[in-house]
């Protein structure tokens, strides 16, 4: 089965500008076991131009969903959390609505996978199979930095749609 990375295409440089975002959450919340102390809703103040582009993922400084693409990972991983995340552009008068998935953390790196010094992030990706379990969509337990796994068929899903700025890259497994 073949396996992708869910990102925000990097072609799209015009995004909004996050302001504050550590003093509204600590991002070691963003697990299940911890999601509690995530405010819902967690309304995020930010920066845009008329020309901004809002994605259907943003994903920095956190990993942030469109409502279109939620309803579509609510279809493939029903157990889900999401805390509703309000952007809110105030000199615009500007808000739109994102959400902030809580997926399940597996770990399945592979020994065969590279990491930068320190271990803390990874350099070249390679996935343990056995590990998957047949899960849809995840997130790599090993990263410190949010890296969600799409399954195939979700990726297929994804394409079928009229998302914009998302880039799904191959992972290669053994």
């Amino acid at each position: 089965m073949d396996y992708f990375l869910l990102k925000q295409d990097e072609r799209y440089t015009d995004v909004p500008m996050f302001l504050d975002v550590r003093k509204k959450i600590d991002t070691r919340d963003i697990h299940r076991v911890r999601a509690h102390k995530i405010a819902d809703p967690l309304i995020l103040q930010i920066k845009s131009e008329a020309e901004s582009s809002f994605l259907d993922i943003l994903e920095y400084p956190l990993f942030l969903l469109s409502d279109k693409l939620k309803r579509l990972v609510e279809a493939y991983e029903p157990d889900t959390l999401f805390k509703l995340t309000p952007l809110i552009d105030l000199s615009r008068h500007l808000q739109k609505n994102y959400y902030l998935p809580i997926f399940d953390e597996v770990e399945v790196v592979s020994t065969h996978a590279e990491f930068h010094r320190g271990n803390s992030q990874i350099k070249k990706l390679v996935l343990k199979e056995e590990n998957m379990h047949g899960k849809k969509i995840f997130r790599i337990k090993e990263s410190e930095k949010p890296l969600i796994v799409v399954r195939l068929d979700v990726a297929e899903s994804i394409l079928r749609r009229d998302l914009t700025g998302i880039r799904l890259e191959r992972v290669p497994v053994e």
